[in-house]
This record gives structure tokens, C-alpha cells and sequence, in this order.
């Protein structure tokens, strides 16, 4: 009887060496290389601070849609001049929200309002690139993404 506990143990061990690492991903599928642009960036000077306030532009009377559409922002980047309105439409059949990844600034919507059907609007008044989200269907850097490239009027 000995023996044969002996001879289960020595297999159970060659077994479990043979087994592989759960937290080893080789073999393991890959995800799909993701085949949208990058967002733009804003960087600033050396030093870290700007050498200039950002001017502010009032309303301009313009807007331009884009929509929560399941999993996607359509239009993910918009370009629009200073002082116009971005509106988000909620045209899927999930809920979303719609976080700035520079979570200083004070605009977005959370989800518990941003349900199907629902719409959420904000005035982009500085020049600047203002890159977002949903973090239900993504982060900061993948997934459910986009931005607002904001430019001087002319």
C-alpha cells in the first residue's frame, strides 16, 4: 500500500511540473492588434508649465453630433474651432458614460444619466485636444475612446 501511495505522489508530481502556469500567457490567444490611429497628444514645454494662459472663446453658435453607439464613439475624433458644442447621443442599447482622461477638467457624464436615448452637451471654449472615454466599455487607452481637437477660430 505504501508503494502505491509512493508511486501516486511521484505522479501527481511529474503531473503538476508538467502542468502549465496558469499565469503563463504563451499559447494563450492573443488579443487583436488594435487598428485605430492613435489620439493626439498635448505636451507641454520643458519645465512642465505653460508659458502662456489658454485662451478662452465664447459660444459660437456650431455644434456637431457624435454618437454612444454600443461599444464606439461615431465620430471617435472630432476637430471643431473654439467655442462650439459637442453633443453625445446614446443612439445604442447600452448604458455609457463619458469621463475627460485629463480628470481635472470639469465635463463628462456618468452613466446612471447616460442611458439609451440620452444626450449630454459641452462647449469647448479653449484650444487644446481633450481625449476621453467610457470606462464601462474601455480605458483611458483602449476601447470605447476619442477626442475633441479644439483649434483658435479663424
Amino acid at each position: 500500500m505504501k508503494r502505491l501511495v509512493l508511486i501516486a505522489g511521484s505522479i501527481a508530481l511529474v503531473a503538476s511540473a508538467c502542468a502549465p502556469d496558469p499565469l503563463d500567457t504563451y499559447g494563450a490567444p492573443q488579443a487583436a492588434p488594435d487598428t485605430r490611429a492613435p489620439l493626439p497628444s498635448t505636451t507641454l514645454p520643458a519645465g512642465g508649465e505653460a508659458a502662456e494662459p489658454v485662451p478662452t472663446f465664447a459660444p459660437n453658435g456650431q455644434s456637431i453630433d457624435v454618437r454612444s453607439l454600443d461599444n464606439s464613439f461615431i465620430l471617435a475624433t472630432v476637430e471643431i474651432e473654439a467655442g462650439t458644442e459637442v453633443n453625445w447621443i446614446n443612439g445604442g442599447r447600452n448604458d455609457h458614460n463619458i469621463l475627460p482622461v485629463d480628470e481635472s477638467l470639469a465635463w463628462g457624464v456618468e452613466r446612471d444619466v447616460f442611458v439609451p436615448g440620452a444626450t449630454y452637451a459641452h462647449v469647448f471654449d479653449q484650444p487644446g485636444v481633450f481625449a476621453y472615454y467610457c470606462s464601462i466599455h474601455g480605458t483611458k487607452e483602449v476601447g470605447m475612446i476619442g477626442a475633441v481637437v479644439v483649434e483658435e477660430p479663424s
